[in-house]
Formats: C-alpha cells, structure tokens, sequence
C-alpha cells in the first residue's frame, strides 16, 4: 500500500535558485499525512495540471536532506 498524503495549501514556484532553475514550475506544499503537516515538494507538475486543496498526492522519496518529496496521482 502506498503512502498518500492531502494538500494542506500550496504554490507554484516560477523562478528558483541555480540548484532548482531547470525543476521550475515546481509546487511545493503542505502536505497532511497520518494527522502530520509536512512541507514537500511535489514532483510531477505542467502547466496542464489543475492543483487543489484537498487534493491527494502519493509519498515518492526523501531528498538529500530527508525532507519529503510526494508525486501527483495520475487518476485524479
């Protein structure tokens, strides 16, 4: 069974540092998992992908500094 989480609230970040520059748009949110609210990235986004609150998204990995990093679900 995956790990899933519900976007708290979110934004879409345009314009990143030089380490983020070819990741932009990216979203990164707050995302509620097991009655915690955590701050992820969330990988997977175009311009086409409508975002929303509530929304639920599937854990992925931890990046280098063990944060969080969750993905779109595709059948939403």
């Amino acid at each position: 069974m995956s790990r899933r989480g519900t976007i708290y609230t979110y934004s879409i970040i345009h314009s990143g540092t030089d380490s983020f520059k070819d990741k932009t748009p990216y979203v990164v949110a707050l995302v509620e998992e097991d009655r915690r609210i955590r701050l992820a990235r969330v990988e997977g986004y175009t311009e086409e992908t409508q975002v929303n609150i509530g929304m639920e998204v599937e854990y992925l990995a931890a990046d280098e500094r063990d944060n969080p990093i969750f993905r779109f679900i595709e059948d939403q």
